[in-house]
C-alpha cells in the first residue's frame, strides 16, 4: 500500500495558509514539538510529529512593501530623468557628426571673415567647393540608393506619405506666416518667407534619418514626391500672394 502523501497530514486551513504563503513567496512552518525536515513539492517545510503550523517569512504588511518594490524595478524613471538621458544621448550624436562641427566651422569663419575682412586663399575656397559638391551628390546617390532597396516607392505608406506633404506644403508656410509676422516682417519680405517655406524638402534631413535610423523611410518619401509636386505648389503660393495687397 503506498505512503499517504504529506499533504494529506495537513489540516484544509493549513493547506490554504501555505497555498496563500507560496503565491507571495517563500514560506516556513514551525512544528510546535520536534522538528523534522520534509520536501512538500520542492517547497522546503518543517513539520512537528502532531500538528504543523505554517509561518510566512514575513508578515502582511512586509509583503504589500516588497510587492511594492517588486512594482517600482519595472517602474520607468520620471519623465525629467529620461528626458535629460534623451538629450545628453542627441547631443553626444550630433557633436560627433561631421555636419555639425564642420558647419559650426563655417560659421565662425564667416563671422571673422565678415568683421576683419579677411579672404580665404584661392587654393582651400576651391577645395572646400569641391568638396561641398561631392558630398551633395553622395547624398543624392545614397537616397536612390535606399529608395531602390525599398519594396515600394512610397516606402512609408500612403497616409503617412499625405501626412508629410501636407506639414511640409501648408503647416510649415503656415507657422512661418506666424512667425514672420509676430517678428514684424510685412509686405513683400512676408511674401518670400512664405514662398521659401512652400520649397520641397531638403536632402540634409534625410542624411541625419538614415545616419540615426530616425524614420528614414517618411524622409525619403518626402524629398522625392516634394521635388515633384513643389513646382506647382510654389506657383500656386506665389499666384495667391500676388493677390494679397
Amino acid at each position: 500500500m503506498p505512503p499517504p502523501r504529506k499533504s494529506a497530514w495537513l489540516s484544509p486551513r493549513t493547506r490554504r495558509r501555505m497555498a496563500h504563503a507560496k503565491e507571495n513567496g517563500s514560506y516556513t512552518a514551525a512544528a510546535r514539538g520536534g522538528r523534522k525536515a520534509v520536501e512538500h513539492d520542492g517547497d522546503a517545510v518543517q513539520a512537528g510529529p502532531d500538528r504543523l503550523t505554517p509561518r510566512l517569512n514575513s508578515s502582511p504588511g512586509d509583503e504589500d512593501g516588497a510587492e511594492t518594490g517588486r512594482a517600482r524595478q519595472h517602474q520607468m524613471p520620471p519623465a525629467s530623468v529620461m528626458t535629460r538621458l534623451i538629450l545628453i544621448m542627441v547631443w553626444r550624436k550630433l557633436i560627433r557628426n561631421p555636419n555639425t562641427y564642420s558647419s559650426l566651422i563655417g560659421l565662425t569663419w564667416s563671422l571673422v571673415a565678415f568683421r576683419w575682412h579677411v579672404s580665404m586663399p584661392t587654393m582651400v575656397e576651391k577645395s572646400i567647393s569641391i568638396l561641398s559638391d561631392a558630398g551633395l551628390g553622395m547624398a543624392m546617390f545614397s537616397l536612390g540608393l535606399f529608395m531602390a532597396l525599398q519594396p515600394s516607392i512610397i516606402a512609408c505608406g500612403n497616409s503617412a506619405a499625405v501626412a508629410s506633404m501636407a506639414v511640409r506644403f501648408l503647416a510649415g508656410p503656415a507657422v512661418t506666416a506666424a512667425a514672420s509676422a509676430a517678428v514684424g516682417l510685412r509686405g513683400t519680405l512676408l511674401k518670400v518667407a512664405i514662398v521659401q517655406a512652400a520649397l520641397p524638402q531638403g536632402i540634409v534631413p534625410f542624411v541625419f534619418a538614415k545616419e540615426y535610423n530616425v524614420h528614414p523611410e517618411i524622409l525619403s518619401t518626402a524629398v522625392i514626391f516634394g521635388m515633384l509636386i513643389a513646382l506647382p505648389i510654389t506657383l500656386a503660393y506665389y499666384a495667391l500672394l500676388g493677390l494679397v495687397h
